[in-house]
């Protein structure tokens, strides 16, 4: 039971740290594709962890049901995409600067 709150808790925390995530990679690559690759890359190596964060406990609580893990390590890891597209539609729509995009991104990651 415990650890299928932790699981839970985990599952939605990362889903919404994920979304800013998706802005931060958008408006990088935006500003400059390298400078892009180098923040979609960095955010890959971390996903790692958080993936494992979730299943684990997961995993622990239900163990009859690895897709389950990898149900909910999938679900919390597809806000990125999501941020990326609503971070283009800003963008092309705005003038907003980068500094002011990842600063909006660093607010919101500090509230989760």
């Amino acid at each position: 039971q415990r650890s299928w709150r932790v699981a839970i808790l985990l599952f939605c925390s990362l889903l919404a740290h994920n979304f800013p995530e998706g802005l931060c990679v958008a408006a990088s690559a935006k500003e400059s594709p390298q400078l892009g690759i180098t923040v979609a890359l960095g955010v890959l190596i971390h996903n790692i962890p958080e993936g494992i964060a979730i299943s684990v406990p997961c995993i622990a609580a239900r163990p009859d049901a690895p897709w389950l893990a990898f149900w909910l390590a999938s679900v919390s890891g597809l806000a990125e995409p999501i941020g990326a597209v609503v971070a283009l539609l800003v963008l092309n729509k705005t003038k907003l600067e980068l500094e002011n995009v990842l600063a909006t991104v660093a607010g919101v990651m500090c509230m989760v």
